[in-house]
């Protein structure tokens, strides 16, 4: 009994395996999608295309108007049968494994289209159409891609080339001639409509909207600039590709078949910054207001999440985007998101307590700060606030605001508010900043530089800075004490053109001479005497180059080569030696010194408030990259305005610096992005030192930056240096 049931079960057990080996089959559907040519002789071989065929020729059967033809070959995609002897025209029947299905017409004629070569292709491609009966001593023969007619670039009997028109579509070649007509197979029209987005990096999905691509991904060719990149979906309107990791800006292309057809310009940009978020912690209702550069115009294209929670964004700019906080995001980093390049922010506090605004960001201890945010308690002495640690004085409170005073101490650093044992970090750290006077002054007798030439400045290596005394022809050095010396030049004013050591040496500057320093300390100045002269570290005065006609500003690039700009005379290269090149560009701007920052020469226009540029590889000048109009307005580019520009510096970093002196302000450009921003901007006036919120200037002339990123400028109206320190 146990041994019967034993055997029972075994069978069971087999029986299910073999059910559960046994692979379902799913038969293709029984389709034709084309078949070619539509006419032709006796023997003419007839391509049918679709779907459901048999591999064995014997299971298929065909007639045309009912006469019995050859089948060729058989595959489960294409028959090809073979027009039969002494048939008429008429319909193709033809029957796979017992179905029956109706292919088409059938013209027994000379004029055949057989084949094309390509079968796709984009506009202006061309397609090569192979058959019979071209010829015509009537007319030439008539060609129609898609219903449309196409230009014949070439004929004979049994060749015609034609050109593919624009936006002709999908659809059969047909041939005309002496009223007869051919059709052959499909021509698939190949075209980008348009790309999405236009602009990222490696990893960006790319989604490429137009006609004739392939339903299989790996039927598509896809290339960023001649990069390839992966396909991820297909259809024959849409593909989904992702850039690659060598990608640069051009064109994208796709090819199917070995036919290619070029898009728009994927331009790459770098991946987006975060610089400050406003509020790191809040209530849900707050608005987060998210700053930096590379950040999408096109506001779907920016993803932001908190602690992984998607956050929709409301706004967006270039350098700006906001959004409402939904609540409940929990504690977690602040993402960005733009076009698939992701850059990681600060982390965000779910929480009542936050801050929005500094107001002032910097100042000196003493500096009133007024601290607007949410959560604040109203009774002052219950709020701690701390810069960069050290607990400051709270003058007043409510909810929404705190006003303090800066402590004695204070260095750069965060500030931050603690509030019933929660705490709030301010969106930006709270500089240590301002402005001191380190020479001269109004009736100071130290120094003269109170006309309104814009001058010229150096710093040395061990932070001594050298300043030209335009009016008397003689360089002035300020130890980082602030001491006043004569370095080189008379010591009366008088003007010459004579070496020597100190005062010994005579110089005959112009109204607007230039001076720069290289990595040894020795100073290079332009002088009238259509020379420049190269003072030694000691003070030894000697000729560097000579036999000029004007020149005014000049400036140093990162490896040693000294460039010279003439007013209307172009401008000169200087090597080490001496050995000079001339320069074919404009060099207008007597008042301000060129920058020379990879391989660019950035240049005040003649207007003297528009930066231009000078490209040494291309030797091409390109005018207003910097400037577009009269004024003061921050920004990218053309849209900035700016107001009579003295000084141009490089900070080190990647930036100019700049002195607006229509506008008493210091502006900083970013090469990278192009965005103009103030760093500060002052009351006009008497020179007068503190934070930027107190500080006031004159008419500004040179500025340079020392390793530290301190500015240096000439405050020629009150006949003084000034010194910016931003931390």
């Amino acid at each position: 009994m146990k041994k019967g049931l034993f055997g029972v079960g075994l069978f069971l057990l087999m029986l299910a395996a073999c059910k559960k080996d046994k692979t379902e089959i799913i038969k293709e559907p029984l389709k034709v999608t084309d078949y070619y040519p539509n006419s032709g002789n006796q023997g003419t071989l007839v391509t049918i295309e679709g779907t459901g065929f048999s591999n064995n020729p014997s299971d298929i059967s065909a007639t045309f108007s009912g006469t019995p033809a050859d089948v060729v070959s058989a595959t489960g995609t294409a028959v090809v049968l073979r027009a039969p002897q002494k048939g008429s025209t008429g319909e193709i029947v033809m029957k796979v494994a017992g179905e029956t299905l109706n292919i088409g017409r059938y013209t027994y004629q000379e004029l055949s289209v057989q084949r094309i070569s390509p079968s796709n292709g984009a506009a202006g491609a061309h397609i090569r159409i192979s058959g019979a009966g071209f010829s015509s001593l009537k007319g030439p023969a008539e060609v129609l891609i898609n219903g449309k007619v196409s230009i014949v670039v070439s004929a004979s009997d049994t060749l015609l080339v034609v050109e593919v028109p624009v936006a002709v579509g999908t659809g059969p070649v047909k041939v005309k001639v002496d009223g007869k007509e051919a059709t052959g197979q499909i021509f698939k029209y190949q075209a980008i409509a348009k790309i999405s987005p236009l602009t990222g990096g490696k990893g960006t999905q790319v989604r490429i909207t137009g006609e004739g691509f392939e339903e299989l991904a790996e039927g598509n060719y896809v290339d960023f600039n001649g990069k390839p990149a992966l396909v991820k979906e297909a259809s024959g309107t849409s593909l989904l590709v992702v850039a690659p990791a060598e990608v640069g800006t051009g064109p994208l292309s796709v090819t199917i078949n070995k036919q290619k057809v070029t898009g728009p310009v994927f331009t790459v940009v770098p991946p987006p910054v975060i610089e400050t978020v406003s509020p790191l912690s809040g209530p849900g209702g707050s608005v987060m207001t998210i700053t930096g550069n590379t950040f999408s115009t096109i506001l779907e294209e920016n993803k932001v999440s908190i602690n992984g929670q998607i956050v929709p964004v409301t706004t967006a700019s270039a350098t700006k985007l906001t959004l409402t906080l939904p609540g409940n995001t929990g504690n977690g980093k602040v993402i960005v998101s733009v076009n698939d390049q992701v850059v990681q922010g600060p982390e965000f506090k779910d929480q009542s307590l936050g801050i929005n605004k500094l107001s002032p960001e910097n100042g000196l201890a003493g500096t009133q700060v007024t601290i607007t945010g949410t959560g604040f308690n109203a009774n002052a002495a219950q709020n701690m606030v701390t810069f960069n640690g050290l607990p400051a004085s709270v003058i007043s409170a409510t909810e929404t605001e705190i006003v303090v005073k800066a402590p004695i101490g204070l260095s750069t650093g965060p500030l931050k508010v603690v509030n019933n044992g929660a705490e709030a970090i301010a969106p930006v750290t709270f500089s240590r900043a301002g402005v001191v006077t380190i020479a001269g002054g109004l009736g100071n007798k130290d120094l003269d530089i109170s006309s309104f030439r814009t001058g010229s400045m150096a710093i040395d290596r061990h932070g001594n800075i050298f300043v030209l005394e335009v009016e008397k022809s003689r360089i002035k050095k300020i130890s980082t004490e602030g001491v006043v010396t004569l370095f080189a030049g008379s010591s009366t004013g008088e003007r010459g053109n004579k070496n020597g050591r100190g005062a010994e040496a005579l110089f005959n500057f112009g109204a607007n001479p230039g001076m720069d320093i290289d990595a040894n300390d020795n100073l290079f100045i332009s002088d009238g005497n259509l020379s420049v002269r190269k003072v030694s570290p000691q003070g030894e005065v000697s000729n560097f180059a000579i036999g000029f006609g004007n020149i005014n500003k000049l400036a140093f690039d990162d490896r040693g080569i000294l460039y010279v700009l003439g007013s209307f005379s172009g401008a000169w290269r200087i090597n080490t030696e001496g050995l000079r090149t001339s320069i074919n560009t404009n060099a207008f701007a007597d008042q301000c010194r060129p920058v020379i920052t990879d391989n660019m020469i950035y240049k005040l226009n003649n207007e003297g408030y528009f930066i231009d540029a000078f490209n040494l590889t291309t030797n091409r000048d390109a005018n207003r990259v910097f400037g577009g109009n009269y004024g003061y307005v921050d920004g990218a580019g053309g849209a900035v305005a700016f107001a009579a520009i003295n000084g141009m510096a490089a900070d080190g970093n990647g930036n100019l610096i700049i002195a607006d002196a229509g506008n008493v302000a210091i502006r900083k450009v970013n090469l990278k992005t192009k965005e103009v921003s103030t760093i500060v901007k002052f009351k006009s006036g008497k020179a007068i030192d503190g934070s930027f919120s107190e500080a006031s200037a004159g008419y500004m002339g040179d500025v340079i930056v020392d390793k530290e990123g301190n500015i240096y400028f000439i405050d020629t109206s009150n006949n003084a240096i000034r010194k910016v320190f931003l931390k």
